[in-house]
């Protein structure tokens, strides 16, 4: 996939697990609670290209804490001789030499999790979380420049802690009158199937990234029209785009205003956020 390496913590969902892990480690969390909590971003996903990568960096968590269990390294094992990412990386992706990386390194992940962790992490001072700029399932409209043509995005997460940001997604829309919460319901979200080439109606969304710092800057330029109920099992990202400023976060969605797609996505009913 696009965004997943062939390291541990190299993807939007390994980075999800590791860092939500931590971040609830270093707040004092007791690891019951954390483990509910990181094992809710697995539910409902049976993609062995997934659990691959999420065991594998559940399990690095657990072992940094000294807290690997017998059973998720029998987990780990099994996800090792399955071999789901190299065997996507080679028949999907035709990048044998990724493949033979990603083994290698499962390898020298396996040796290193079979020997106890002689330094435990401690842990680390946690910031309080910043007030946000705006709120997830908002709606919100802006305008091109310098044309002045509307666009819609809608705020599919923030993360908070270590990496405050939000993750916006791309909604169809262009025009040149403001848009109602009717034309966001009749328009298309951009995405793509959530593992290329495989059966899983599962979709993963197009996203821009924004820091919390740079979205402040240039918050005056958005309008907050509605909100959506999303669905929490739809909060999944897929391709993403970093921006540092209002025209770089706009530069996106050009593409709609030119009548073409970014690259991989494809136009979903919005109903698939519902």
């Amino acid at each position: 996939m696009a965004t997943d390496g062939v390291k541990v913590i190299d993807g939007d969902l390994a980075h999800d697990v590791y860092y939500t892990f931590m971040d609830m480690y270093d707040a004092g969390k007791p690891l019951s609670e954390i483990q509910a909590t990181v094992e809710q971003l697995q539910a409902g996903n049976n993609d062995d290209f997934d659990d691959e990568i999420f065991i594998t960096v559940y399990a690095l968590a657990l072992w940094e804490i000294g807290a690997l269990s017998p059973e998720i390294l029998v987990q780990v094992q099994h996800a090792i001789e399955q071999d789901a990412f190299a065997r996507y990386l080679t028949q999907e992706e035709g990048q044998s030499g990724e493949a033979r990386s990603r083994q290698q390194m499962l390898e020298q992940f396996w040796q290193k999790i079979n020997r106890p962790n002689a330094c435990i992490r401690k842990h680390e001072a946690t910031k309080p979380p910043k007030k946000p700029v705006f709120n997830t399932d908002d709606v919100l409209t802006f305008q091109l420049i310098p044309d002045g043509v509307y666009c819609i995005t809608v705020l599919l997460s923030i993360s908070q802690g270590r990496y405050s940001g939000y993750n916006f997604i791309l909604h169809t829309y262009t025009g040149a009158t403001k848009p109602t919460m009717d034309d966001v319901m009749k328009g298309k979200v951009l995405a793509h199937p959530a593992v290329p080439g495989s059966i899983s109606e599962r979709i993963a969304f197009t996203a821009i990234g924004i820091t919390h710092k740079d979205l402040l800057a240039c918050a005056d330029r958005f309008e907050c029209i509605g909100r959506l109920d999303i669905n929490e099992q739809a909060r999944r990202l897929g391709c993403q785009s970093g921006a540092t400023c209002f025209a770089s976060f706009t530069s996106g969605f050009r593409y709609l205003e030119r009548g073409s797609l970014p690259y991989r996505a494809r136009k979903y009913s919005i109903r698939n956020l519902l």
